[in-house]
Formats: structure tokens, sequence, C-alpha cells
């Protein structure tokens, strides 16, 4: 980790004549968070939005696994508690059905 921070540090303090001239190139800053790293004609680009990207969308999805688990949990509930009604209503009425 040393040795790839000390990376980043001295490729991104080098002069911009140096960069421009160069097919790796990195620059950074730590506040506002930016990180860009060009190889050629690729680049890596990471800023702050990021990481809230990544936050709302494992909240939502928390929330929509929270939501389906919640529906099926109360679909299985209903289902069981009717089976268990109708139980209840076919014993009662052959019990009704013997005492008469």
């Amino acid at each position: 980790m040393i040795v790839f921070y000390g990376f980043i540090v001295i490729s991104g303090d080098l002069p911009k004549f140096i960069k421009d001239r160069s097919g790796f190139k990195i620059n950074y800053s730590i506040s506002p968070f930016d990180f860009r790293m060009d190889i050629n004609e690729y680049s890596l680009y990471i800023n702050s939005k990021v990481v809230d990207n990544m936050k709302n969308g494992s909240i939502k999805l928390v929330n929509d696994i929270e939501n389906k688990v919640h529906n099926n949990a109360s679909g299985i509930i209903n289902k069981t508690s009717e089976a268990f009604k109708g139980m209840e209503e076919k014993i009662n009425s052959a019990l009704h059905n013997k005492v008469k």
C-alpha cells in the first residue's frame, strides 16, 4: 500500500509538460475527492459521486429485498391462515354433525 500510494503521489505531482508527453497520467485531489488515471486511450475516473451512488444503490437494493421478503412472508402467512380457517370450519361442521 505504501509503494502504491507513493507511486500515485509521485505520478500525480509530475509537471504538466511531462504528463502531456506520457501515455500514463495520474491526477488526483483529496478534497473534493477526484482520482483520474489515463493509460493511452483508456481512463479510470473516480470521484465522490461514486461513493454516493454506491450508497444510494445499496440502500435501494436492501429496501427492495426487504419489500420482497415482507410480501412473500405475508402471502405465506395469509395462505397458512386460510388453510387453518378451512380446517377449523371442517372440524366444527364435523363436530356439529356428530352432536346432532
